[in-house]
């Protein structure tokens, strides 16, 4: 027999590869022309907006009584238009591409974002002045105001994009039932995460934006020592505004947990860029509104960092697409490999969905009852302020973020022992809000408000996505080898240390004040706030045990997860020592800040440990 030369060797050594379909799922196609048609006449509807003399913000409201208004920043009413344009520029040219998961991806990315900024611009119709949309108008006298024309386009605009957002998502769905969605050159890629792909550099970075940009829109975004332009923190904002900014960064945490989870690199740089895009619209629009808006009002740091973490965003989705073809062309390294999940079971899979909706209920839950009222008053009287309910909903909103990667596979399990330890942490922050109740309700005519009842039934709701979460840990023993458990001492020496600060925290006193001093475990008969932070102390201690005979990548979910549940207990000293005369900062700051920085050390160390 012949001898096989080298290059037939070459030839039956090298793996077939594997084309994609260039053409879309014809099925796919449709969805995708009304996303970009939506998004198109959105876009214009802003346009005739900016139309109105001298700028939108001039005819979209008028005074009531009368009076004048000021205008508008021209230059921050013209950024807030250009996403919009750049995504229908880029879902017309997918269009005609015949790019139907590009169009898809990116029109549904800012179609996510544009839903919270159309609950925004309700707040804008319902409440013009205290909306502070500074880029549209800007108030010089406190006459009531109520919305014109071009408000009425903002919304549409917004409305236009949002539905967009729902076609993109089904021209997405459908061509992933295409064939070659998430192929790749490189066997070992095909149908691989993006953030598989793109490696754990990159995928941080996107996070870490994401996270960022959304915690943002919580932040104040004008600084203002105008007696007109009044500017409260979100939380106390009105309804609208705090909804729309919630939902706002909501929508750009999914978006990224989606994109970063998506088999497609195309998709995902499309979802990435418009997200970016959008919040990049708000926020810089904000800055340019506050630093051009005269005296007295300025761009606060808050939407300074919003500006750069929504560029960070947008470019992430543009080097997205080429840096996954290079790291294919690269090959597949042992670390990733080694990072990548191992396939799910059915059962494990169902439980972490379980988990997901049940922890995003019981965060949408306690969220909403911190912004309606806690309490049933008599009629006549305005309602208590509670401040417990600002810890509360950060602790909510909290417990939404980590509920939400249970809906993607590949994230699921490495972000399950977080979700557990702050569903506690939920439990703690609803606790105080709780026991204001009890206190309130023992006064004749105060009765539990629908407030209060959301946010006891979030508390129940966080109780039971703590047991799913329970229970999916156990679906997920089944899959692996715990035969062999090896204990990490100083990991466990630096946990349980860095546990025993945080518990002592727990117990001691955020801060005193002549008239009150906050919860503490050292005072009798313990009331529910007390019970929630011992609660919280217990799973702390616990959760520092086990980290240290768990897997690494597990052991340093669950010490981050304990890193985060005290910073949102922390918060409740700046959040609430208003309530106390003359407040001082407690031991318990002290202490439990000792405790977080030392529990942050170990999950450094256990995160070593697994990169060995």
């Amino acid at each position: 027999m012949a001898p096989t030369s080298q290059t037939d060797q070459s030839a039956q050594v090298l793996p077939r590869r594997i084309e994609p379909n260039r053409d879309d799922d014809k099925s796919a196609f449709a969805p995708a022309v009304v996303a970009a048609a939506a998004t198109v006449v959105a876009a214009l509807c802003g346009a005739v907006a900016l139309s109105f003399e001298p700028v939108v913000a001039q005819d979209s409201v008028s005074a009531a009584s009368g009076e004048p208004i000021g205008a508008g920043v021209t230059a921050a009413a013209l950024f807030a238009l250009v996403p919009v344009v750049l995504v229908a520029v880029t879902a017309v040219l997918g269009v005609i591409a015949r790019r139907a998961a590009l169009t898809g991806a990116v029109t549904a990315g800012y179609g996510a974002v544009s839903a919270g900024l159309a609950v925004l611009d309700v707040g804008l119709l319902i409440d013009p002045i205290d909306s502070n949309r500074l880029e549209l108008f800007r108030p010089i006298t406190a006459a009531a105001l109520e919305p014109g024309t071009g408000a009425y386009l903002v919304l549409a605009a917004h409305v236009l994009a949002a539905l967009g957002g729902l076609f993109g998502l089904a021209a997405v769905s459908r061509a992933s039932l295409s064939d070659g969605y998430g192929h790749s050159t490189h066997a070992d890629m095909t149908n691989r995460a993006a953030a598989i792909r793109i490696g754990g550099w990159l995928s941080v970075l996107a996070v870490v934006a994401a996270a960022v940009a959304a915690g943002s829109m919580f932040a104040s975004p004008y600084d203002s020592s105008d007696a007109i332009v009044l500017v409260p923190v979100v939380i106390d904002s009105p309804m609208a505004t705090a909804a729309g900014s919630g939902i706002v960064a909501l929508a750009v945490l999914i978006v990224a947990a989606a994109a970063l989870a998506s088999i497609s690199p195309t998709v995902a740089a499309g979802a990435f860029v418009g997200a970016g895009l959008g919040i990049l619209g708000v926020t810089g629009s904000r800055v340019l509104a506050g630093v051009s808006s005269g005296a007295g009002v300025d761009a606060a740091p808050g939407s300074w960092v919003g500006v750069f973490a929504s560029a960070v965003l947008v470019v992430v989705g543009i080097v997205l697409f080429p840096v996954s073809k290079s790291q294919e062309r690269r090959g597949v390294s042992a670390e990733v490999r080694r990072a990548s999940p191992v396939d799910s079971t059915p059962a494990t899979t169902r439980w972490h969905v379980v988990a997901g909706i049940v922890g995003v209920a019981a965060g949408v839950l306690i969220v909403a009852g911190t912004l309606l009222p806690t309490l049933s008053v008599p009629d006549g009287l305005s309602d208590p302020t509670i401040l417990a309910t600002r810890v509360a909903a950060v602790a909510g909103f909290v417990l939404v973020l980590a509920s939400i990667p249970m809906f993607f596979s590949v994230l699921a399990a490495a972000v399950r022992p977080t979700l557990g330890v702050l569903t506690v942490a939920a439990v703690m922050g609803a606790s105080g809000v709780l026991q204001s109740v009890v206190l309130a309700t023992d006064f004749d005519g105060i009765a539990l408000g629908v407030g209060g009842v959301a946010t006891a039934l979030g508390t129940v709701a966080a109780v039971l996505c703590g047991g799913c979460v329970l229970l999916a840990g156990s679906a997920e023993r089944e899959d692996v080898d715990t035969s062999d458990t090896h204990i990490d001492v100083t990991l466990g020496s630096v946990a349980s240390l860095g546990a025993l600060f945080a518990a002592a925290g727990l117990a001691l006193p955020l801060y005193r004040g002549t008239d009150v001093t906050a919860a503490s475990l050292g005072t009798f008969p313990w009331g529910w706030d007390a019970w929630g932070q011992a609660f919280l102390a217990a799973t702390i201690v616990v959760s520092a045990v086990v980290a240290s005979r768990s897997r690494s990548a597990r052991g340093t979910a669950l010490l981050v997860g304990c890193v985060i549940a005290m910073i949102i207990y922390l918060l409740g000293w700046p959040l609430t020592k208003a309530r106390a005369l003359e407040p001082v900062i407690g031991s318990g700051v002290i202490v439990g800040a000792l405790g977080a920085l030392t529990l942050a050390v170990a999950a450094l160390l256990s995160a070593r440990n697994r990169l060995r």
